[in-house]
């Protein structure tokens, strides 16, 4: 018997320093890979992404911010993934928010998962993620980046 993936949404966060540098969190997976990725996580309840990626800010990273009620994701992915034995369908909605600096992330609020999986946090330029051979989501993020910053 196949078990469908089941649907998820996910609320992402693109936060770019005033360098134009984006921060990504480092985890490791299910299977003892690793890879980086945006801050962010599942919709809880009747929460939008845009809500969900505010709260993801503040439990992941320690950031907390509003982003406007009319802000548009700058991009939208759909990705399948695994942990413990469950397979995910998910869309991520990811939003853009320039901070004042490239701060030190201090999360407050991981899930049990997530204090499984990360291993840590780094601010990434263009070139950077654009050259490194280190799994990152989405894998087209460099050229994502670069994008928004033209």
């Amino acid at each position: 018997m196949t078990v469908s993936p089941v649907a998820r949404t996910g609320g992402r966060l693109l936060l770019l320093s005033p360098a134009g540098r984006v921060l990504l969190i480092h985890e490791r997976i299910d299977d003892g890979t690793t890879h980086w990725i945006t801050p962010g996580g599942g919709v809880e309840g009747d929460e939008s992404p845009r809500v969900a990626a505010e709260r993801e800010a503040v439990e992941e990273v320690g950031l907390g911010l509003s982003l406007p009620a009319d802000a548009q994701p700058v991009l939208v992915t759909r990705r399948l993934w695994t942990w413990a034995g469950v397979t995910y369908d998910q869309a991520d909605y990811f939003y853009l928010h320039r901070t004042d600096t490239e701060f030190e992330p201090a999360p407050v609020a991981l899930t049990a998962m997530e204090q499984t999986t990360l291993i840590g946090h780094r601010w990434w330029s263009v070139d950077e993620l654009l050259a490194s051979d280190d799994v990152i989501l989405p894998p087209d993020l460099g050229a994502v980046l670069a994008g928004v910053l033209a």
